[in-house]
């Protein structure tokens, strides 16, 4: 799987810690970790970790800790991916990191300033976030998709911001992993026709196939159900 080539774009924080004990059991940031059927104690915490990235949306740092008191810093995608360092992670900066709705904001003003009506929609997508209401930031991202779909276009670079938004949204919702992983599906396909960097689209087509192994886990029929739409982007994971 690919790895984290550019390590300053890693978040200094969070860093968890992964504590793997003689006997097998695992604890992330102190919290039990439950095998997985099938899996050791370092593939099931590294699962868990996955997850974590997922609501994130970005890799995330990790110590893994292991029985013989040696500590192994990483970085770990939600795909999986693992990347080692060969020093500590670096310590944060003492002032406190932007608030994850500053980087919403920032999705839809790559291709210039946005106009009057949807910049009062984005806010209301800031704004619902920045409080903890993660239901209500995705509906006022769909609310906005809507709206910019109509007058500007699917394929729009303010569109496709906006449905990244509410893709991602759906991720840290974790309510509905059906709907994330077509809404990720949706992006990621939307990305390609409209010919944004790849390195967005990838991460689209990653977090899709994300959200679907985390409704196999639950639901493997419903899962079942959307492999072909996952095969429609396979080819954009590379």
């Amino acid at each position: 799987m690919p790895v984290v080539t550019d390590l300053d774009s890693v978040p200094l924080t969070p860093v968890y810690t992964i504590v793997i004990s003689a006997t097998g059991e695992t604890t992330v940031d102190g919290e039990p970790v439950e095998n997985l059927p099938g899996q050791d104690a370092r593939t099931s915490a590294l699962a868990d970790i996955r997850v974590r990235a997922a609501r994130r949306g970005h890799p995330v740092r990790i110590n893994a800790k292991e029985p013989d008191g040696s500590v192994w810093p990483l970085i770990v995608d939600h795909d999986g991916a693992v990347t080692p360092l060969d020093a500590p992670h670096p310590a944060p900066a003492p002032h406190p990191a932007p608030a994850p709705a500053v980087a919403l904001a920032a999705l839809t003003e790559r291709a210039g300033p946005l106009g009057p009506r949807h910049a009062a929609l984005l806010g209301r997508v800031v704004t619902a976030e920045l409080r903890g209401d993660l239901a209500g930031a995705a509906a006022a991202a769909e609310d906005l998709e809507t709206v910019l779909t109509a007058e500007l276009g699917p394929l729009h670079p303010h569109t496709l911001g906006a449905l990244a938004t509410r893709a991602w949204l759906s991720l840290l919702l974790r309510d509905d992993w059906a709907a994330a992983t077509r809404l990720h599906v949706l992006a990621a396909e939307r990305r390609r026709q409209a010919g944004a960097p790849d390195v967005e689209t990838r991460r689209a087509a990653r977090n899709a196939h994300a959200a679907w192994a985390l409704l196999r886990a639950a639901d493997p029929a419903s899962a079942e159900t959307l492999r072909p739409e996952l095969g429609r982007i396979a080819h954009l994971t590379a």
